[in-house]
């Protein structure tokens, strides 16, 4: 069930699917966010309710100063309240100024002043006897109080001039009021401000609940419409993927026929025809190395033929004719001729066999490679008149091309031996273990120069061939009149737990 889930397509449906969900969440959060922030943005700067605030001040308190009585009460009103609409002379668009959170006006005093610093009103309220007398302010207002007063009475209208930061964290405020721009300084009012902190917006409960209902359908919605969108954009793709799989698996066993077609502009479309460019080279280099194959064979079978059938038909040939220019005149020389030709004809009879036992290494597929060089050495052994002696250890089944290849080589050791090494005994091992194969043959004969050797040398020039195709190598060592030793190594084999069948 898992291994179904690992297939391209429902990996790309699933990541469809949460790419789909988490950008929609990620947007409806960013908006949310921006709502919430547009809708509380006018709750938080400290400049603007500053200057709102000193509006309030501004469009009432210059007004109240000829009646002490109801600036009392309207400072007493707007500390208990705060400011509404109805407290400027041009009001904002909302119907109230929740400034709460940066006016400290409903937790610190405020103080009305005249041009002389003399206490007009307060709230809360004082004691009566304070009423214009110069303003002591209480201790928590001792520090820099000097100084902000007077940037008040000279009518300084820079903020950091007119406030100084309290050792509660809020700030103190000394605003002079004027009933306009050219007219003197009429009061100055005395009042704090809390640092500014974001105020959740009335409505928060509803946005809330919008984002968990939009997260709620994105969970039941966009996942399932991902996951469909996935499947579809994907199916196209993995057919196309199984196309090129399908190809090379054919390839890997010989068959070139397959070949996928895609007519696309894209990777995948340049990767097949790519792909298929590579497996018409391939295939044409594998009937060229075959043909090459043939050749080199019918050169060494053309050479063998030459060297000893030709030769020992020719022979038999002129003893025939001697034996018969004989025959009247000196019939038992005739009869010596004649056993001469026999004797030829019945080596050539074995050299035909030996050749004809080379052009048959199928033997490979049914019996492995140590029964077959074992019954080949029996059977040289008869048709050679030389003794030999075999031996295997780690007998295992190997990739049938490196059979081949070592029975091959095998075969042009013994065919050299017999030709040319006039030898009496030879030894083959046969050594296979877990990561390499190694055959060695060794002669008593009377053995040869290695560096006199012709590098155009058919034998030694084939066996390495044949070698280096399948990642061997051949090192042979040799000493006149002690024999020669061959051995053929092949590094990295793979085991096999069964051979194929030779259909």
């Amino acid at each position: 069930m898992f291994n179904f889930f690992r297939r391209l397509q429902w990996k790309l449906s699933i990541s469809y699917a949460f790419a789909t969900a988490g950008a929609v969440i990620a947007l409806a959060a960013l908006a949310i966010a921006v709502i919430l922030y547009l809708d509380g943005s006018s709750n938080s700067r400290v400049m603007g309710s500053f200057y709102w605030s000193k509006t309030g001040f501004q469009d009432n308190i210059p007004y109240l100063l000829d009646d002490p009585q109801a600036l009392q009460l309207w400072l007493e009103r707007v500390q208990r309240d705060g400011f509404t609409s109805a407290d400027f002379q041009f009001p904002p668009s909302r119907e109230t100024l929740p400034y709460a959170n940066t006016l400290a006006i409903q937790t610190h005093p405020i103080y009305v002043l005249d041009p002389q610093l003399n206490l007009l009103a307060a709230a809360p309220a004082v004691d009566a006897s304070l009423l214009n007398q110069p303003f002591k302010p209480r201790s928590m207002f001792d520090f820099n109080m000097e100084f902000i007063l007077e940037a008040a009475q000279v009518g300084d209208k820079n903020y950091s001039a007119q406030s100084v930061l309290a050792p509660d964290g809020s700030r103190l405020v000394a605003f002079p009021l004027r009933k306009s721009d050219d007219d003197p300084v009429s009061a100055i009012v005395i009042y704090s401000l809390y640092p500014p902190t974001f105020a959740a917006p009335e409505n928060l409960a509803l946005y809330s609940s919008f984002f968990l209902l939009l997260l709620f359908m994105l969970l039941f919605v966009s996942p399932p419409l991902g996951m469909v969108f996935g499947w579809l954009a994907s199916r196209g793709l993995r057919k196309r993927l199984t196309n090129l799989s399908n190809a090379a698996q054919a390839w890997s066993k010989g068959d070139f026929s397959a070949a996928p077609r895609d007519t696309s502009g894209d990777e995948i479309g340049s990767l097949t025809r790519n792909l298929n460019h590579m497996a018409e080279q391939l295939q044409s280099l594998l009937h060229t190395q075959d043909a090459l194959v043939r050749v080199e064979e019918r050169n060494r079978l053309a050479r063998d033929l030459h060297d000893t059938v030709k030769q020992q038909t020719y022979a038999a040939r002129m003893q025939l004719s001697a034996a018969k220019n004989l025959l009247t005149s000196d019939p038992s020389a005739a009869a010596e001729h004649l056993e001469s030709a026999l004797q030829l004809n019945r080596e050539t009879q074995q050299e035909l066999k030996l050749i004809i036992d080379e052009l048959r290494p199928a033997a490979l597929q049914d019996k492995g490679l140590a029964q077959a060089l074992r019954e080949y050495a029996e059977r040289w052994q008869e048709n050679s008149g030389i003794s030999v002696t075999v031996s295997v250890s780690g007998e295992r089944s190997l990739p049938l091309e490196v059979e081949q290849a070592l029975y091959r080589v095998l075969q042009e050791a013994l065919s050299n031996i017999a030709r040319h090494a006039e030898a009496e005994t030879v030894g083959i091992n046969l050594s296979l273990d877990s990561e390499k194969a190694t055959l060695i043959v060794a002669d008593n004969g009377r053995g040869f120069d290695p560096n006199e050797v012709s590098p155009a040398s058919y034998g030694l020039t084939s066996m390495k061939a044949r070698l280096s195709e399948v990642g061997g190598a051949l090192e042979v060592t040799s000493t006149p009149t002690l024999g020669t030793t061959l051995t053929a190594r092949v590094a990295n084999v793979p085991k096999v737990s069964m051979r194929p069948l030779d259909n």
